[in-house]
């Protein structure tokens, strides 16, 4: 008894092989840009909060100098430095001479 056995069409032509291949690197490719610009996300959010608590640091530091220059103008400060520091006194009325 002989069968007539019909052959298999093959699957592995060039054509295909060629096809697959293009696909499959496209998918890599895909992968990685894909991960590529997660990592690139995550690390512009890490700037952004970066700089925003820069921002907060010196807007904090504004403040403070703000206060410290309002409390450095005020007069009793500055009679205090200049008695401390340069020695300086109130001038007595006789030592006032007004120019015309």
């Amino acid at each position: 008894m002989t069968f007539n056995r019909k052959s298999k069409p093959n699957l592995l032509t060039p054509q295909v092989i060629v096809v697959s291949f293009v696909f499959l690197s496209i998918f890599i490719v895909e992968f990685f840009l894909k991960t590529w610009c997660g990592v690139q996300c995550i690390q512009t959010g890490y700037e952004i909060s970066s700089a925003m608590n820069k921002q907060q640091n010196l807007m904090n530091m504004q403040k403070n100098g703000t206060i410290e220059l309002v409390h450095l103008r005020s007069p009793q400060v500055l009679m205090k430095i200049a008695k401390e520091k340069f020695e300086l006194t109130i001038p007595e009325p006789g030592q006032v001479i007004i120019l015309p």
